[in-house]
């Protein structure tokens, strides 16, 4: 087991009983960050503290921990530096300092001999050891945080156990013993050399075909845990381990799982277990308590995604974890094929619906899920159920907002001008009818080239800026050419100013909001200089007025919530970066 998975996002609180109130609230909170700077990259860990902005006397520890544990993984740093780390502290109890992440030396467990730590993860450390008796090479983990782990942390990880040793599948990595040493709990598993499907991913080691092949090993392993009544909730290419001598993927890391025949008290409501970018929607909205099969399908169908586009279908280049967890819960994923067109539209077909935001939606369970792998691997048509037409529509229009609002007021806006037309409401004023005849199909094309250019982009902002530019003067020249600032279309303005939020970017709203105002003062002084038809101050100032309440409101509203696919650059469609090859599809 030379590459075991690191554990998921699922923090515990400290062992902290006698501490005083300050200190536990403190311990609880560096505890926190730190599981979640561990599973960075180390290059980037003390980086994403500094973007935190905690408290300094916070973000010194939790900088400490994190440049000791970096210690411990590799010998980086002059003694010196090192030793200034272990002097800072976790927590306090009575002026004495605990240093929750020094070095630990190799553990001595009767009947095994440790040789060697061989990965660490958010919550555990792996060793590879020889077992007297019987004589074989075996995997040992312990837990990361030793004696200061608390209760609820423990009983997780005896849980792992547990959950693992009910399953018999030539799949699941078996366990052999659980057992105690000096009050730090212990799991001893069989011993694999092998590396994790996410590092062959990285190295491009395999085709897409192969790598499909072993996702469906793996999904017949889950479809028995499901049937053992266990839900892994946390499946992802790092808890993957293939053997590199037989190929033979296992499935690792059943630190999250529930059971679903007996309650358990190790999550609640609000708890949010799993890792991001590959955590179904319920359980990113803290439903994990009541999490069923279908969010291990999820995980599954998140795992083809990787697979197919080199990427997790939700991903934030800052690595931010809340503005990750809106994504998941807001926004369906960008399908595989609108990353890279040469995916097979059936393994496309697949992973959508695997990963529905609905989980009634989805696979009804694994087995059906490693099924239509089989069936696309063969030739054979698969079985997933096409989505409706609604659902088709609005999946296209959650991905690309701008250009949905744009075609549904311009429809509506066309069609009113039709029926205006049919029924006399309008005057006979030809030139009005030829500009709308023309700004309407050429404002459709200026959202479709935008929408176009912002893919090619990657969420460029500047993109985002051009394409309000472009429609706030196509509605003010149709404005124009009608009755100007009299006009009924001037209400048309706010509807430019509302969807501006839908971008997710707070400047953008403020930038359309002081364009359709000085749009609407120019049609103002037109019509008092040049059409001699002025519009009452008291009509005009509270349009503009009302322009700018929207704007800020709008403004407001999304500095509160600002996730979002298409405004955020990671979220948009890229060249992928897998390197897999497609030809055997």
């Amino acid at each position: 087991m030379t590459e075991p998975t690191s554990e998921g996002d699922d923090w515990g609180h400290g062992n902290s009983a006698q501490l005083p109130r300050d200190a536990v609230r403190d311990f609880e909170r560096i505890q926190e960050l730190f599981w979640q700077a561990v599973e960075l990259p180390a290059e980037e860990r003390l980086a994403w503290i500094n973007r935190q902005r905690l408290p300094s006397k916070i973000a010194r520890r939790l900088s400490a921990a994190v440049i000791a544990d970096l210690g411990a993984e590799a010998d980086t740093q002059e003694p010196s530096d090192q030793d200034a780390a272990l002097s800072e502290t976790i927590c306090v109890t009575s002026g004495k300092l605990l240093d929750s992440s020094r070095v630990r030396t190799l553990p001595e467990i009767p009947n095994y001999e440790i040789l060697e730590e061989i990965d660490r993860g958010g919550m555990g450390i792996v060793y590879k050891a020889r077992q007297f008796r019987p004589d074989r090479l075996v995997a040992i983990k312990m837990m990361r945080m030793g004696a200061f782990s608390s209760a609820q942390d423990v009983e997780r990880f005896l849980h792992e156990a547990n959950a693992a040793s009910q399953l018999a599948h030539a799949a699941v990595v078996p366990v052999y013993e659980v057992g105690d040493v000096h009050g730090e709990p212990f799991i001893v598993m069989k011993f694999i050399q092998g590396v994790t499907l996410e590092k062959l991913l990285q190295r491009n080691a395999l085709t897409t075909t192969e790598a499909i092949k072993k996702l469906r090993v793996v999904a017949n392993a889950i479809a028995d845990a499901h049937e053992h009544g266990i839900i892994h909730r946390d499946l992802k290419p790092s808890n993957i381990l293939i053997d590199q001598k037989t190929g033979q993927p296992w499935v690792m890391d059943f630190g999250l799982a529930k059971s679903l025949q007996t309650d358990s008290n190790l999550t609640s409501a609000g708890d949010i277990m799993g890792t991001p970018g590959y955590m179904a929607p319920e359980i990113a909205t803290g439903q994990s308590s009541t999490a069923s099969p279908a969010a291990d399908v999820y995980g599954l169908g998140a795992i083809l995604y990787r697979i197919l586009t080199g990427r997790p279908p939700i991903e934030v280049a800052s690595g931010d974890f809340a503005q990750t967890i809106q994504l998941i819960r807001e926004h369906d994923v960008i399908s595989p094929r609108e990353r890279d067109r040469r995916i097979p539209h059936d393994l496309n077909a697949i992973c959508i619906q695997s990963l529905e935001t609905d989980p009634a939606l989805r696979y009804p369970n694994a087995g059906e899920f490693a099924a239509d792998l089989r069936r696309c691997l063969e030739g054979e048509s698969i079985h997933v159920r096409q989505s409706g037409i609604f659902r088709r529509v609005q999946r296209w229009a959650r991905h690309r907002p701008g250009l949905a609002v744009t075609i549904c007021m311009l429809l509506v806006f066309y069609s009113y001008h039709v029926i205006a037309i049919a029924i006399g409401m309008l005057p006979g004023d030809e030139s009005f009818k030829r500009t709308v005849n023309y700004v309407v199909p050429l404002a459709i094309m200026n959202a479709a080239i935008w929408q176009w250019w912002l893919q090619r982009t990657g969420g460029a902002a500047w993109t985002l800026y051009a394409w309000a530019t472009g429609e706030v003067l196509l509605l003010t020249a149709v404005i124009f050419s009608g009755d100007g600032a009299r006009s009924g279309l001037t209400s048309a303005m706010f509807v430019l100013v509302a969807a501006s939020s839908l971008r997710c970017r707070p400047l953008l709203i403020g930038y359309v909001t002081v364009l359709t105002m000085l749009s609407y003062g120019l049609l103002w002084v037109d019509s008092i200089i040049v059409r001699h038809q002025p519009v009452a101050a008291l009509t005009a100032i509270p349009m503009m007025l009302a322009l700018a309440l929207i704007g800020l409101i709008q403004y407001i509203a999304m500095n509160r919530s600002s996730a979002s696919l298409e405004a955020n650059r990671d979220g948009m469609p890229r060249k992928n970066n897998a390197g897999l090859d497609r030809d055997k599809n």
